[in-house]
């Protein structure tokens, strides 16, 4: 009996799942796709994590200690994460013609799902379908990083905080991988999640 081939992915679906034909994107398409990454809700969850870890530990960017302070480290942490989606996701992912969006692997030990997972921030695919070094990616953390300069208070304009920036948001981008590889397992394994699924 012939199996019905899956049908394409949506076309600004963020993640690729294992056997489902993408949509090819255009240099228009990459930055639509970068829009609806910073407007989907759930990127208000990594922006609250940053913000209390930021309030709590009083690290940059020091805006004080107040609720004040911690509704501008709120929206400089939501800032930080549109203008990385933006540069890297759609207008480096076309000037370098690359693939924006994450590949699950869907299959293997959890060992070898982890490490091609974590390789994607580093890896990332061609509009030709190749594995190339991630350019786009790199340097659209490092524009973003950079622009930071642009929206913190004096205190944090420094060279250290713009390098941990960058550093930081790449292997934030390694654990964003890890939770689009597995989370799709969580969600199966409980129900009510399935029901509440987000996308």
């Amino acid at each position: 009996m012939a199996v019905a081939p899956l049908p394409p992915e949506r076309r600004y679906a963020e993640t690729i799942e294992p056997g489902r034909q993408e949509q090819v994107l255009s240099g228009a398409g990459k930055l639509v796709f970068s829009f609806t990454e910073v407007a989907r809700p759930i990127t208000l969850l990594p922006a609250l994590y940053s913000a209390s870890y930021e309030q709590l530990f009083n690290t940059d960017p020091k805006y004080g200690h107040d609720a004040g302070a911690f509704g501008e480290k709120f929206g400089a942490a939501m800032l930080r994460s549109a203008s990385v989606r933006v540069f890297s996701d759609g207008i480096l992912a076309t000037a370098f013609h690359q693939d924006p969006r994450y590949y699950r692997i869907g299959r293997g030990s959890f060992v070898k799902r982890s490490l091609l997972s974590v390789r994607q921030a580093v890896i990332r695919r061609g509009d030709d379908g190749s594995d190339q070094f991630n350019y786009s990616g790199i340097a659209g953390r490092a524009v973003a990083a950079a622009l930071v300069t642009t929206y913190y208070p004096q205190p944090s304009v420094t060279g250290r905080v713009v390098g941990l920036t960058f550093v930081t948001s790449i292997a934030t981008d390694a654990g964003g991988n890890l939770v689009l590889e597995f989370l799709p397992n969580v969600i199966r394994k409980v129900p009510i999640l399935e029901k509440l699924r987000l996308e």
